[in-house]
């Protein structure tokens, strides 16, 4: 069954309030028997199963991932504030909202500061 652009915003609202089934930080996240019955609730809400309701979000994670690895790509790479890639995708901005927080990248520190920072740790340890 096809879902309207209506259907793919009323389950991303509502699977934002269901932080114990995207939040890996969720005290609860791990405890299968709170995920399923959260996503039972999902199913009654939008009068859609389980499995069909998992696949539409495994559809909308891999795009959101994909699109969300492109555009931090293009701030890494030291674009200006014009040049940073912009997803037109409709449902972006809705799942940015709440998930870009989980995809946060490390921050790397470059071989200068690596170098820097190798210094200090052997000059302290000289020292000491």
């Amino acid at each position: 069954m096809d879902w309207s652009q209506d259907e793919t915003f009323k389950f991303i609202e509502l699977f934002q309030k269901e932080r114990i089934i995207w939040d890996p930080k969720h005290k609860c996240h791990k405890n299968s028997q709170k995920v399923s019955d959260a996503w039972a609730r999902l199913s009654e809400i939008m009068g859609r199963s389980q499995t069909e309701l998992k696949n539409k979000k495994n559809s909308l994670m891999a795009t959101f991932r994909q699109l969300l690895r492109r555009k931090k790509q293009s701030v890494r790479s030291g674009a200006g504030e014009d040049d940073i890639y912009k997803p037109v995708w409709l449902y972006y901005d809705a799942m940015e909202t709440f998930l870009a927080s989980i995809y946060e990248c490390n921050t790397t520190v470059s071989t200068e500061e690596r170098q820097d920072v190798s210094k200090i740790k052997l000059s302290t340890y000289l020292f000491s």
